[in-house]
């Protein structure tokens, strides 16, 4: 009773140190480093904006972007233990919350499965990969097409347009597949020693990673017309085709470039400057756009992630 009384107590203050260390580090980074209060302050919201609809249809599509992947977390993780909608939703803002100290998102597994009453912790692991290897899939392939634009527009490389395409059609074949190679390969040695953990491959039929593959989509839909509307209401004035075409090469390097998720939000800035100033002068905008995008898709949900965390039974 003393061990049991004690262990609780000992991983109810890991929780408290752990989220007080993620709220230092949020404030530290977007106040200090980055001096975001500086950027809105110097902003003239009140002449320098467009409709607070925009605002409201973001928010909105805020619960839609996280309800979709909680859907298709939940999809995965139902072929070995059934969770509700709800507890997938606590999942997935979970992980955003320890994505906030890790680097490329490694903290969202950890955040998920802690949530698993009785799937194995590292076997809840590689289903999720399974469902970060689609959304890969979905960014880089928007990513080639955004690439194309630019290539015909401003920069020939073309040639290199082909060689992308092929990677994305053996990544796509790979990730259909995973059922027959993992039957393929579970007989060689080193799969032998770990096949009680990546047995899960052989569970999902290429109809069911189909199903995972577009709700990636759509949610990779919702958060490019996210992006747009913010770009609407800080007046970022360029044309369709090209305003698309910026956002996706943005989430592109966003997705390739390996950074802390508080560190992103630097690398979001330069990045969304690089693509959008060929085409707009208003850098503020911009950079606004980028960074808010940030704030309501994920700080809000990491906070709301770290009360998640903190009523997780020990």
């Amino acid at each position: 009773m003393f061990q049991t009384l004690a262990y609780k107590h000992l991983i109810k203050a890991a929780k408290i140190l752990f989220l007080l260390i993620v709220s230092v580090f949020i404030v530290y980074k977007l106040f200090y480093a980055f001096k975001i209060n500086d950027l809105f302050q110097n902003y003239d919201i009140s002449e320098q904006v467009g409709s607070w609809f925009y605002i409201l249809i973001v928010l909105i599509l805020m619960i839609l972007n996280w309800g979709l992947e909680a859907v298709k977390w939940r999809q995965l993780i139902l072929k070995f233990e059934f969770i509700s909608f709800k507890t997938a939703v606590k999942a997935v803002l979970s992980g955003v919350t320890f994505n906030i100290i890790t680097p490329n998102q490694i903290g969202d597994f950890a955040g998920r499965v802690i949530h698993l009453q009785t799937m194995n912790k590292w076997r809840g692991s590689l289903v999720t990969v399974i469902g970060h290897f689609a959304q890969v899939i979905v960014t880089l392939f928007f990513g080639l097409c955004a690439f194309a634009y630019f290539a015909e527009q401003f920069i020939d490389f073309s040639f290199l347009l082909p060689i992308g395409f092929g990677a994305i059609i053996i990544l796509l074949f790979i990730f259909l597949r995973l059922h027959d190679i993992y039957h393929a390969i579970k007989h060689w040695p080193f799969i032998h020693k770990i096949e009680k953990y990546v047995n899960v491959f052989e569970s999902f039929s290429a109809s069911n990673l189909l199903h995972i593959l577009l709700i990636s989509m759509m949610r990779y839909l919702v958060y490019l017309s996210q992006y747009y509307f913010l770009l609407q209401f800080f007046k970022v004035e360029i044309d369709l085709v090209p305003t698309i075409a910026c956002i996706i090469g943005t989430f592109c390097v966003q997705s390739v470039v390996p950074s802390f998720l508080l560190l992103e939000i630097g690398l979001r800035g330069a990045s969304a400057l690089t693509f959008f100033t060929i085409f707009s002068n208003n850098q503020e905008g911009i950079l606004l756009a980028a960074y808010s995008l940030w704030v309501i898709n994920i700080l809000l949900p990491a906070l709301l992630g770290m009360y998640f965390i903190y009523k997780v039974k020990s």
